[in-house]
């Protein structure tokens, strides 16, 4: 990979998101070898900054954390409380310093510093969520083939349930296309003749997400589609396959996921019905009731930061340095 340019990527984007906020502020990225790649100041950032950027960067390089997180760990009575007078001390615990990994890999660390450490670490976090979000290639969900063993039969009931026919292709006797999309669904669904090696029937599960669970029954039941009653988990994450496991009506408090309702195509492909009322992301806040109490605690814990557990299991090895690459422990990098 082209390291350095890697790193302009990275520090243009902090020097966007330093713009927007108002703060300026040095940014030094340095590889995992102590090696400077990238250092500049930008004006009106204090003069202090570029050395504190600096060591910030060199921290998450050699020691593949994020400053924040390093600081409670080097504490006094914590299994790092020795590394900051390491290297005389060019470890930085201010948050403002992240690791930098490409493929997987870490390859090196950035600092930044020219605000407070919460601006700091909001600057710099803001920018390496977008430059994540701009690495991802999009994957969208684009076509569900569904077996079916009587094409025009199957034509007739999706056109009833009001969806939208796109595509009806035939080529000879052994070969027909059949695309319909779902009111207001991105992704469609394929059936049709040689499209599929599927048994007719064997699909399952596919879910519709609708946002009044009751509501969307009476239309299908206006269509003449046979629905089953409302039904809920008390689990609250998803639903169990088995019936027994499953509770009748929806989810007393109508959470957002937790109520369900299903029908079936002609040849028993199996379709569900899914409430959502707000859609989750990776962070539920202390007051969004939202979500069952089981989801919530799982994404919570999931978005939660990981303890750090290494020098636990060093055995009676000096736990505030075994854990460290070597070149960590007495090596000079620059």
């Amino acid at each position: 990979m082209d390291l350095l340019a890697y790193a302009k990527n990275i520090s243009t984007r902090i020097e966007a998101q330093s713009v927007r906020a108002g703060v300026p502020v040095a940014v030094s990225i340095i590889d995992i070898h102590g090696n400077i790649i990238l250092k500049y100041r930008m004006n009106g950032a204090p003069v202090f900054a570029a050395d504190l950027s600096e060591r910030k960067a060199y921290t998450s390089a050699l020691v593949g954390l994020r400053t924040t997180d390093l600081f409670p760990l080097v504490q006094p009575g914590q299994p790092l409380f020795p590394l900051m007078a390491v290297s005389g001390g060019r470890y930085c615990s201010m948050g403002g310093g992240a690791p930098l990994t490409f493929e997987g890999q870490l390859v090196a660390g950035v600092g930044i510093s020219g605000g407070t450490v919460e601006q700091d670490v909001d600057i710099l976090e803001a920018a390496l969520s977008e430059a994540a979000a701009a690495d991802k290639m999009d994957m969208k969900l684009e076509v569900v083939v569904v077996p079916v063993s009587d094409v025009d039969r199957a034509k007739r009931f999706y056109s009833d349930l009001g969806w939208r026919l796109d595509i009806d292709y035939a080529s000879g006797d052994d070969y027909r296309v059949i695309q319909f999309t779902p009111t207001g669904s991105g992704c469609s669904i394929i059936f049709g003749t040689n499209v599929t090696a599927a048994v007719p029937g064997s699909a399952r599960n596919l879910h519709l997400i609708v946002s009044d669970i009751q509501a969307a029954r009476r239309e299908l039941q206006s269509r003449g589609v046979a629905v089953s009653e409302p039904f809920h988990d008390a689990v609250g994450i998803f639903h169990h396959a088995d019936s027994k496991d499953l509770l009748s009506g929806p989810n007393p408090q109508r959470k957002s996921y937790a109520s369900f309702a299903s029908f079936s195509d002609p040849d028993g492909n199996g379709w569900v019905l899914q409430e959502v009322t707000a859609r989750l992301t990776g962070h539920i806040a202390a007051d969004d009731k939202s979500f069952t109490l089981e989801l919530t605690n799982v994404v919570r814990r999931g978005s939660a930061p990981k303890p750090f557990e290494a020098a636990e299991s060093m055995g009676n090895e000096d736990s505030s340095t075994a854990f460290l690459p070597s070149k960590m422990t007495g090596e000079t990098h620059v």
